[in-house]
């Protein structure tokens, strides 16, 4: 295996690990990963992944490695009325996962158009610089007034994640979307709590499996718990020098096959998914984003939730990054990586989502559990 392959599988299995990798280290040696990875790919040999390339095979194992983390699984409650303004919207197009949605299609179509004669970072030359849209959401941020804070961060999200089970002979993966809420002290120590429910189907009225055998039925709930001191970035721990953010937030996504630009995107994702970012922090992180030359506005769009925000993009390569900001508030609304067609698969004719997360709740609360 070529070391860019290798770098690569790593750079995956963190990207769509569900759990922090602190907490599968050491479930499996170097040479087993490797055994697994290969059968993976052997099992695409077979099986053609309808378009999505060899990345979504080798996504699938960090799904491998998280699902090797023994949960509590607690029994399968009754279903019960939801809660207001938790209803979920109508089910998502498409059998083997999300649709690009309709705002997207159109920036992902002009991005692809776009000849790749610049190494990445490559900036889309059909879209504005960000900068001056960024400014004035930092801007619009920093004259908002800081609510009163409590000793956990409470944040809900919807997720799409790949679970895979491999057995003696072959491999089985299922497109899953989750529900997931998180609570988090807010100071640096403790323990979080994190639990996974079944979320939107994507189609059809069930969960897509990418091999025939799959079953077409809803996951079970999920829960975990890891030492809070294991997460990075932390709002409490941030600076609010934007130099000194900056260092900060790439020091907390290392990867270095990214570009920056989307390092620092990743960081803000991960801050997002633990912790109530306070309006003062997201100024900031628009003040950082703003000095990235490959970052483009691409115009208002709505997020899965139908939310409508400011979006803005960049490219890795051949993904197509893109993060939503509400014009209201200044908040992050939700971020979205998608593959673009073309590439080193000539199979794949149509972009394809790779990952999304959409943030639904985010609000500090008074302990483990609570929701408001």
């Amino acid at each position: 295996m070529k070391k860019e392959d290798h770098d690569e599988i790593r750079e995956l299995m963190i990207r769509h690990n569900p759990v922090p990798p602190h907490k599968a280290a050491g479930r499996f040696g170097a040479d087993e990963e490797e055994e697994i990875i290969r059968r993976i790919l052997r099992e695409r040999a077979h099986r053609r992944l309808r378009g999505r390339g060899p990345a979504l095979a080798v996504t699938a194992l960090g799904i491998v490695v998280a699902m090797a983390i023994p949960f509590r699984i607690p029994a399968e409650p009754r279903r019960a009325p939801l809660p207001a303004g938790d209803a979920p919207a109508p089910g998502l197009a498409g059998r083997v996962g999300p649709e690009v949605t309709q705002d997207l299609a159109r920036i992902t179509h002009i991005s692809a158009a776009e000849p790749l004669r610049e190494p990445s970072p490559r900036p889309m030359a059909s879209f504005p610089q960000a900068s001056t849209r960024l400014l004035e959401l930092a801007a619009l941020a920093e004259g908002r007034s800081r609510p009163e804070a409590g000793p956990w961060s409470y944040v809900r999200t919807e997720e799409w994640l790949l679970a895979t089970t491999v057995g003696p002979d072959s491999t089985t993966s299922q497109i899953t979307p989750w529900v997931v809420r998180r609570w988090t002290p807010v100071r640096g120590r403790g323990t979080y709590h994190t639990t996974r429910t079944a979320g939107r189907p994507f189609g059809d009225g069930g969960w897509a499996g990418i091999t025939p055998e799959a079953r077409h039925s809803a996951p079970g709930p999920a829960q975990d718990t890891g030492r809070t001191a294991d997460l990075r970035p932390r709002a409490a721990e941030l600076s609010r020098s934007g130099p000194r953010l900056r260092a900060q937030l790439l020091d907390a996504e290392p990867q270095t096959t990214m570009t920056r630009t989307r390092r620092l995107v990743r960081a803000m994702e991960n801050l997002y998914s633990y912790d109530v970012v306070e309006p003062a922090l997201a100024a900031e992180l628009w003040r950082v984003f703003a000095a990235q030359d490959d970052l483009r506005s691409l115009g208002r769009l709505r997020d899965r939730a139908g939310r409508p925000g400011q979006a803005f993009g960049f490219e890795d390569g051949p993904l197509l990054g893109v993060f939503v900001v509400s014009a209201a508030t200044g908040g992050l609304l939700a971020t979205e990586l998608i593959r673009l067609p073309g590439g080193n698969d000539p199979g794949s004719r149509r972009p394809a989502v790779e990952e999304y997360r959409t943030y639904a709740v985010s609000t500090w609360v008074d302990g483990e559990g609570k929701t408001s």
